[in-house]
């Protein structure tokens, strides 16, 4: 890490991450490795893929980088500053999750004004924001509809416009397209791609499906068992 540290300018950091989960045997407990001295970096607007069967602990390396789980040791690096110590709110990153985690009484409008409107930013200034994201994202047409008469492909771009109206320097997708059928979540992988090569932030995209990490990231970063067994490149 730290000849690399040298030659390159890096957004994200993760050094040397561990947590462990108690496990109950018998009488006894003993300390079950999620993560297991994980280490690697990510460039700005990089996608980073991180790969792997359920349980393998890439979840719970994204919730820790997220700031939702805190580690039993290692730190996370944002710009060089650790952030270990800070609550998801305070660092430069926001989450889109697989079940969309949106507000059902709120409209489309609504569920992405929400970051800013606990802001309190001018109102002039979030529907401007408000607007903007939402053409981003292909929603202009639905943006007064309530969420129950959206397709699951549109409710998961309402969740990827409320996480990006924030305008974080990195955005967490944990299994983003998991709960959409195989013509849905192959139209929305097209959209994020393009999506990210147009606004330029940085990605890490958790997915057990190797199909999906490799149209999508600059990088993968294979996990099993807790570890990172390889990073490289889609052609590696």
């Amino acid at each position: 890490m730290s000849s690399e540290k040298k030659n390159n300018d890096y957004l994200l950091e993760v050094e040397h991450l561990k947590q462990y989960f108690p496990v109950h045997q018998g009488f006894s407990t003993i300390p079950l490795k999620a993560v297991d001295d994980i280490s690697f970096a990510i460039r700005p607007g990089e996608t980073l893929g991180l790969v792997g069967e359920s349980g393998c602990g890439k979840t719970t390396l994204l919730r820790i980088i997220a700031g939702f789980e805190f580690p039993d040791e290692g730190a996370v690096l944002f710009d060089d500053k650790n952030v270990v110590p800070l609550p998801p709110n305070k660092r430069q990153s926001n989450t889109v999750f697989q079940s969309y985690a949106l507000f059902p009484h709120l409209s489309v409008y609504e569920n992405v004004a929400f970051p800013l409107r606990l802001k309190k930013t001018d109102k002039k200034t979030i529907d401007e924001k408000v607007k903007e994201y939402l053409h981003l994202v292909q929603l202009d047409q639905h943006m007064y509809k309530k969420l129950n008469q959206l397709s699951g492909g549109q409710r998961q771009r309402v969740a990827i416009a409320r996480a990006l109206i924030n305008e974080p320097k990195v955005l967490l997708l944990d299994e983003p397209l998991s709960a959409l059928d195989a013509k849905l979540r192959a139209n929305l992988l097209v959209d994020l791609d393009a999506l990210h090569d147009k606004i330029g932030i940085t990605f890490i995209y958790v997915t057990h499906d190797q199909s999906e990490a490799l149209a999508v990231s600059d990088r993968i970063a294979v996990m099993n068992q807790g570890k990172v067994l390889q990073v490289g490149t889609p052609f590696e």
